[in-house]
This record gives C-alpha cells, sequence and structure tokens, in this order.
C-alpha cells in the first residue's frame, strides 16, 4: 500500500473514532443571560414511556462544573464528564429521555432551591456514537423561592440568629412553621404545651402545612399542642444540619435552645416550663432530638426519636469507622449493601458516594462530614474516606467521636442521668433500609453497661419509613404522660 493511501486511511479512521462518541449538548434559553457558574447535570433515563423521577440507582447520570456561562454559548458533555454508573461513551445505542440541572446555590442544598436552573422540557433523544445529529438540552426555567402557605393556625416564622451570624460570618435565619391547636385564638389565656419537630431527609418547615406530615407526627391527637416544624436545611451547602452543634456548620442546637426557643415564647401562646417542651424527629432528625436531649437536659421534658441517623459509630450502616480500613468493601473485599428493599440492596456505599460526588455539596455523606467533623483550611469538611477507593482516614473518624452518642452516654451518665434519665425514647424497625436498627442496637449494648435509663425498642415489622406510623399513637400517649405528670 502506497504511504500517501495508508496516511488517509489512518486519518480516515481517527476521524470516524473521534466521532464515534456519545455527547449531549446543553444550552442556555435566550433569556438566560448569565453568567452563570455551577454543577451542570444530565440525568438519563432509558424507559421513555414513564416521567422522569429522581436519578434512578441503574441509570447513568453525567456532570461537569461551569464557570461564567452565558447565553449563546454551548456546553458539551462528553466522556470526559464526572459519569455516574458508566462512562457516556458505554451507553448502549438506543432512545433515551434527558433533563438538565444547573446547581448555581452555594447557599442551600438539594437542586430544586431558590436560583438553580432546569429544563422545563424532557427530551427524547437518540444516543448513537455521533453517527446521527448530537441531542441538544435547553435551560429554560429557574426554581423561585418556595412560598410558604399561611393560614390562620399555621404560621411561618423567620428569625435572625446572633450566634449563627457570627459563626458564619454573614446572616443565617432559622426558620419554622408553627401549626396552632383548634382552640388557640378562642383561649388567649392559655399556655400551651409545645412539640419542636425536626424532620428527616428533605423535610423542612414547609412539612408544617402537610396534611400527610400532620398525620405522621399525630397533629391533633390527644392533647392540645403547638406543633413547630423545624428546618434544617436552611442556609447549609453541606447538608441539613439537624440542629447539632458543629465544627462546620455552627452552633445550631445552642442557637434554638438559647435564642429561637425564646423568641418563639414571646410569639406565641408557648409554655415557657420546661416540663412542656417536648422534642421529636424522624432519620437525621431522629438524631438531632437525641443530641438535643443529651447536651440540653434542662430545656426539653421529653425526647422521641424514630429511624435515627447512626447514634453508634462502630456500627455506622454497618461500617466500623474506628476499626474497619474501607467504607466500601468489608474484610472480604465484599462491596457494603445499602438500601434494603425486602430484604434485598438495591444499592452500595460505594454507588451512594459516586453518586454524591455526580451532584455536588449537599449529600448525605458529607452532611455526616459537616456535622460530625472537622473544616479544613477552607472551611470545608473534611472527608471521612477517600471517595475513589473508600480507604478510611482514621484521623478523621477519631475527630468524630464527641458525636457517638454511644459514647458519650458511656462517659458522661455520671454527670447527666439526674437530667436524662427516662427521657429519651428511641424507636427504630428491625427492616430499617440504611441497616440503622444495628446502630440503634449497638447504643443500647453499650448504654446497658452504665445502666442508662434510655428507652430503646425495636419495631417488628417497620422499616425506615414507616416505624413512624407504626408507633405514632404510642408517642402522643406518652408525650400526654409527660405534659399531665406531676413533680
Amino acid at each position: 500500500m502506497k504511504p500517501i493511501i495508508k496516511l488517509t486511511l489512518l486519518l480516515f479512521l481517527l476521524v470516524i473514532n473521534v466521532q464515534a462518541q456519545n455527547k449531549i449538548r446543553i444550552k442556555l434559553a435566550d433569556h438566560l443571560k448569565g453568567p452563570y457558574t455551577g454543577r451542570l447535570i444530565v440525568y438519563m433515563q432509558a424507559d421513555t414511556s414513564k416521567p422522569f423521577g429522581q436519578v434512578q440507582e441503574d441509570a447513568p447520570a453525567y456532570a461537569i462544573t461551569v464557570k461564567n456561562w452565558k447565553a449563546g454559548e454551548i456546553q458539551i458533555l462528553t466522556s470526559s464528564a464526572f459519569s455516574y454508573l458508566k462512562p457516556l461513551d458505554s451507553v448502549k445505542k438506543g432512545f433515551y429521555k434527558l433533563v438538565a440541572i444547573l446547581d448555581t446555590n452555594t447557599k442551600e442544598r438539594g437542586n430544586n432551591v431558590l436560583g438553580n436552573l432546569y429544563t422545563r422540557e424532557e427530551v427524547v433523544a437518540l444516543l448513537n456514537h455521533g453517527i446521527s445529529e448530537v441531542p441538544t438540552l435547553t435551560l429554560t426555567n429557574a426554581f423561585p423561592e418556595r412560598k410558604f402557605n399561611q393560614s390562620d393556625f399555621v404560621k411561618e416564622v423567620v428569625f435572625k440568629s446572633a450566634l449563627l451570624t457570627k459563626f458564619r460570618k454573614e446572616p443565617i435565619f432559622i426558620k419554622a412553621g408553627v401549626v396552632l391547636p383548634a382552640s388557640y385564638h378562642s383561649n388567649p389565656g392559655k399556655k400551651y404545651p409545645v412539640v419542636y419537630i425536626i424532620p428527616g431527609w428533605g423535610g423542612t418547615h414547609h412539612n408544617a402545612y402537610n396534611k400527610a406530615q400532620q398525620n405522621t407526627y399525630g397533629i391533633g391527637k390527644g392533647e392540645e399542642k403547638i406543633y413547630v416544624f423545624l428546618n434544617p436545611e436552611t442556609q447549609t451547602p453541606y447538608g441539613l444540619h439537624a440542629f447539632v452543634d458543629s465544627r462546620v456548620n455552627g452552633p445550631w442546637g445552642t442557637a434554638l435552645v438559647k435564642e429561637f426557643i425564646p423568641y418563639l415564647e414571646n410569639q406565641f401562646n408557648i409554655s415557657a416550663v420546661p416540663q412542656h417542651r417536648l422534642i421529636t424527629g424522624q432519620s437525621s432528625g431522629g438524631y438531632g432530638v437525641i443530641w438535643l436531649a443529651l447536651y440540653f437536659p434542662d430545656t426539653f421534658g421529653g425526647c422521641w426519636a424514630t429511624s435515627p441517623d447512626p447514634i453508634d459509630f462502630s456500627n455506622f450502616t454497618g461500617v466500623d469507622i474506628y476499626k474497619d480500613e474501607n467504607y466500601f468493601y468489608d474484610a472480604q473485599k465484599k462491596e457494603r449493601d445499602i438500601f434494603m428493599i425486602n430484604g434485598k440492596a438495591t444499592s452500595s456505599l460505594r454507588k451512594m458516594a459516586q453518586k454524591e460526588q455526580l451532584e455536588g455539596d449537599g449529600g448525605q455523606g458529607q452532611s455526616f462530614e459537616a456535622e460530625f467533623g472537622v473544616p479544613g483550611k477552607d472551611g470545608r469538611p473534611q472527608a471521612l474516606f477517600n471517595p475513589l477507593t473508600g480507604k478510611i482516614n482514621k484521623a478523621i473518624a477519631n475527630s468524630w467521636q464527641p458525636y457517638d452518642l454511644a459514647l458519650y452516654v458511656q462517659q458522661n451518665w455520671a454527670r447527666i442521668k439526674n437530667d436524662v434519665a427516662n427521657k429519651i425514647r428511641i424507636y427504630a424497625g428491625e427492616n430499617d433500609n440504611f441497616l440503622l436498627q444495628h446502630s440503634v442496637k449497638a447504643f443500647r449494648d453499650k448504654i446497658k453497661t452504665v445502666n442508662a435509663q434510655i428507652h430503646v425498642e425495636i419495631v417488628k415489622d417497620a422499616d425506615h419509613f414507616n416505624t413512624r406510623l407504626k408507633v405514632v399513637d404510642t408517642i402522643q400517649k406518652e408525650m400526654d404522660e409527660v405534659i399531665n405528670r406531676k413533680n
């Protein structure tokens, strides 16, 4: 073969190789002028007949970081984009449903918060390695600020915290939704007991006007009470703070107790008697209320936690962060399962960590690192483990010990027992989807060594999500017993 023919053939093959890539184009609608900086994420769904939901465990997604992006400029996702589950070039030929998000909000967790851009129209496109036209997505809308639906019996409260503002060096606000009892307006002289609620992941103070959430927390049952849905996600870029004093997030617990509760007691007919202040929480909020009850026992008359996040770090979603070497794999190199449905794992700790890398700041794992850990020189939470290999950083793991509630009770029970005994009740489902029942059991076993009077109950035939509904009547009865107890 002549050299000129060989060269031509080589160039032709190189062109074919370059073209044989899956690519996705993203542009801004003309009215979105920019400039925008943030994390650009494209989610993909193989079943084009179904409405687009959250990113599925088996659905790939891709992301790049953009800077100063202006209208008229095109972003192109190629094989160099960060990939969740599989590289873009390995996606099989076929039609896919695509949507895009540009996360520009560095103050709030989540995709659907104020200012983030999204594609209003879902695009169904053929991906066939560049043989046909490259699909194009258009970011057309920005999420507005969510409106709080106030009424005569549901009120929004927004309070500027001096403590948090000082820590963060910018204005920081505590937000709550206050649900008033039926007799509130006709009985102005009565002081009502109060229940402070810290919801779990995704829950905010907007839960206050949601009837399903009101039922979940037993509103309207038993003694009349004022219910305060706290927002654990306000101005927390690293994931919800759960109203825990944190070396990264700031003194959210102290601000709640020292600033916000006194403010509410001045604004509403709330009893200031500690026996009448009750706290309850689910999941991450479950951890938060136990922490508050242990650190501020004089403030609250009782605490009820359901499906709490890990309260014993020797079993942290199946990992002993102090002894295990790797967060993703056990000693036999088997990948650690998570998110159990009917006894079968639908994901793994490695996949969950990969998804957090895809979406940037604000995931569940990072929320733990911000809540329990220490900041780096840049103020960001230091990682518990290597996000690529899963290797645990033992120095960081040990720095979490002050937030290991089993250790805290063991080390401090003699000092706090007079204020804490019989005030805390913890319920976890025997089939918790995130294996949190094992952490609760480890907590129960450790506190027995100091005879700590903290009620721990594993709820039969319950999982992470329905434990609360199974015990809601029990909790209401116990709350009423505390309120009416004669000292």
